[in-house]
């Protein structure tokens, strides 16, 4: 049963909700009454249609601007409240169309943002609250004030009106939602933590009336509503005024109010779903649907506007809300008690209200969710803080669209700085670079690009590759053109031109080799080969492949071959050569054989390779965890695997020398055992093969040996050859 969160959950919106409801009302210039009045339908009409568990909705603060205007300009609030009804038609069109779609282009800096700002406005706005300056109306949250200060001045002259009462009731206040959010059994119990703060702060208030009036909180500085002053219930509601429907100047005010409220609200309908505990997401259509029905129930009664409202939401989210039955039921609250028992409300004092929203201030701003921002680098913090920084300078709505035009900037700085998907070389082939095209290039990649091509070296050969690119603007395809046509003839540059659709108006000219050619080949030296195998095996590890056009790379060697190095591994499907050292088609030979034992077979091959096909390099490669030789460690008997591990059983007598004490059924002795028959491999080549023996003595050849760790994908080198590299790298 989720009423019993939903039920405290609302009592503690509800109280958030009533001041806000009353001060935004007066901020905006509107009768009291009619801030209520939106609290009421944005929990009642809006909760029941909206599709969020956990969104608020009501009169908002970034409405307040408009409100004012708006009013002035039509000439009466009854005028306004048709602007208010026709807004709410709008809206419903907004989402029958889908317009809701925007909401997923925000980018998560500025929700963010938007989040923090809040929280830091509430704490900025409440403290002089909390401490009895109640000059600026409850729901105002425009940096510039209606008391004639803005936001950090008024923070001056706060103690103006200092309170030692108030301070003590919000301090109070405080104290109680702290000890309430510390303690599980009190947080989990059915009284919401501020409810009992303002049941606290209120009792503490009537002590101080019957005992020590001159210290208590007057009527000035605690909730007031209209309809104790002996207003009737129906006196609270206005109609609209439909005689000025012809006015053009109503429909641009609904336009006006359905845009910044969709808006507002879909921002906000984002942020809260970020809030919410269980990771829900909203249907951004529905709500418009909510919200355009809440807006005309609203103007047709005398209500301000509506949108979903962060401040009430993350409260209500804070609360520990489950459903929608919380946000419904802080309307029925608003209600019952606004025209049941105003005279109760109007004893709470406001700085127990404000303790309530410090503390929700203090949750959404807090400090760590800045260093995590800050952790994601500038392209997330910049935008985050830019729109934190608008926001309270501002207000709510400029603030959004300041920080959403800054996260575009960086978009586009972003865009600029990379217009390619990638950039290669293909060190096995030679100097071949291939510069990769992103999804759209547009005019504000044409300095990146043209940098890029100014830097291609003379005489070398590059690929501008646009396969997986969809649109390239016709400045793009002029620079490309006449970097193909003019500049890299000048400078000996091969250009070869690829996956260019009909559209861009270029021609595709493969006439670049990515394998290896003879010349290649015949320029390589032993060392240089395992230098590339070395270089491949580091791509491998770091996930930064070289990519290749497999079908070119065939059609390239469908005639001939010219590979550097022959590999003679096992047959274990964890180690696929090729990718191990990132080689290509033809770069290649690749022998494979459990235990990557030798048998003639084996010789013959490697013979082939290095006579007939030239390569320099052979490289036994072995590898741990290998099931042959953890046969062979453990005496198999299996058919012809019985004779094929018997070739492994030398290095098994070795390392059973060296390691007595280990159990052959250890991996770690089935390790050094597949090590140790690498090199014993090594060594047997050459012994069995006078031709290979002869290569290798006239410096033509080189064998090493390799032990491949499946768990790093790190190969480890042995043998003369390699401790050559290692000079040569550390000179």
């Amino acid at each position: 049963m989720k009423l019993r969160y939903d039920l405290p959950a609302s009592l503690a919106v509800f109280l958030v909700a009533l001041p806000l409801c009353l001060g935004i009302a007066l901020a905006s210039g509107a009768p009291l009454m009619s801030g209520i009045l939106a609290g009421i339908i944005g929990g009642v009409v809006v909760g029941s249609l909206s599709g969020s568990h956990v969104s608020v909705s009501g009169p908002a603060a970034g409405l307040v601007a408009i409100v004012l205007d708006q009013v002035t300009d039509l000439g009466s609030f009854e005028a306004f409240l048709l602007a208010v009804v026709f807004a709410g038609v709008a809206q419903i069109l907004l989402g029958v169309l889908r317009a809701g779609v925007i909401a997923y282009y925000f980018p998560s800096s500025v929700i963010r943002g938007l989040l923090t700002a809040i929280g830091v406005i509430l704490i900025l706005k409440q403290i002089p609250h909390a401490i009895g300056y109640d000059a600026d109306a409850e729901g105002d949250f425009s940096f510039w004030q209606i008391d004639g200060y803005n936001t950090f001045t008024g923070l001056g002259h706060m103690f103006q009106s200092f309170s030692v009462a108030a301070t003590v009731v919000s301090l109070l206040g405080l104290a109680v939602l702290i000890a309430w959010e510390r303690t599980p059994l009190l947080k989990k119990g059915p009284v919401p933590g501020a409810l009992a703060a303002v049941v606290v702060g209120t009792l503490l208030n009537e002590l101080l009336r019957a005992t020590a009036p001159e210290w208590a909180i007057g009527p000035g500085h605690r909730v007031q509503l209209a309809t104790s002053n002996g207003a009737s219930f129906t006196s609270a509601f206005q109609s609209p005024d439909w005689s000025v429907w012809r006015d053009f100047q109503v429909y641009l005010a609904a336009l006006t109010i359905a845009v910044v409220a969709s808006l507002e609200t879909l921002l906000n309908l984002e942020a809260v779903d970020r809030l919410d505990r269980a990771k829900r997401i909203s249907p951004p259509n529905r709500e418009l649907i909510a919200q355009g029905v809440g807006n005309i129930c609203s103007g047709m009664v005398g209500g301000l506007p509506i949108t979903s409202v962060i401040v009430r939401s993350s409260a209500n989210v804070y609360a520990g809300a489950k459903t929608k039955a919380s946000a419904i039921l802080h309307g029925v609250w608003l209600t019952a008690t606004v025209f049941a028992v105003p005279n109760l409300l109007e004893r709470i004092p406001l700085s127990a209200l404000a303790a309530i929203l410090l503390f929700t201030g203090y949750k959404l701003a807090n400090p760590q969710i800045i260093r995590e921002q800050f952790a994601k680098g500038g392209r997330q913090f910049f935008p985050f803080a830019i729109t934190v920084v608008a926001i309270v300078l501002t207000d709510l709505l400029i603030g959004i669209l300041v920080g959403l035009a800054a996260g575009i900037l960086f978009v586009l700085h972003s865009m600029e700085r990379a217009p390619f998907l990638s950039t290669q070389s293909n060190p096995v082939a030679g100097n071949v670079t291939r510069l990769k095209f992103g999804q759209y290039l547009t005019f504000w990649n044409k300095s990146r690009i043209r940098q890029m091509l100014d830097h291609v070296p003379a005489d070398s050969h590059v690929i501008l590759d646009a396969a997986s690119t969809e649109y390239i603007d016709p400045d793009i395809v002029e620079l490309i053109r006449d970097f193909h046509d003019v500049k890299a003839p000048a400078k000996s540059i091969a250009v070869s031109l690829v996956g260019f659709h009909d559209q861009f108006v270029l021609d595709n000219k493969s006439q670049y080799t990515d394998v290896v050619t003879k010349t290649r080949q015949q320029e390589l030296t032993p060392l240089g080969a395992l230098q590339l195998l070395c270089e491949g095996n580091q791509r491998f590890r770091s996930g930064k492949m070289i990519e290749r056009d497999w079908s070119h790379q065939r059609d390239q060697t469908k005639l001939s071959q010219h590979p550097i190095a022959a590999l003679v591994g096992c047959i274990d499907s964890r180690v696929p050569a090729e990718l191990v050292f990132d080689v290509g088609i033809g770069d290649v030979f690749s022998a494979r054989v459990a235990g990557n034992v030798v048998n003639n077979d084996i010789l013959g091959s490697l013979e082939y390779a290095a006579e007939v096909a030239g390569v320099k390099l052979i490289v036994v490669l072995g590898h741990t965890r290998c099931g042959a030789v953890a046969a062979a460690c453990q005496g198999v008997q299996l058919g012809h695997v019985t004779a094929l591990i018997e070739k492994i059983s030398p290095s098994v007598k070795e390392v059973t020398r060296l390691r007595p004490n280990d159990s052959p059924t250890d991996p770690a002795f089935a390790d050094q055992v597949a090590a140790r028959n690498v090199q014993h491999v090594v060594e047997e080549i050459p012994k069995r093969s006078p031709n290979l023996q002869k290569l290798i003595h006239d410096g033509q050849l080189e064998i090493v040996g390799g032990l491949y760790n499946i768990e790093a994908g790190t190969v480890e080198f042995y043998g003369p050859l390699v401790e050559r590299l290692r000079d040569e790298a550390a000179a």
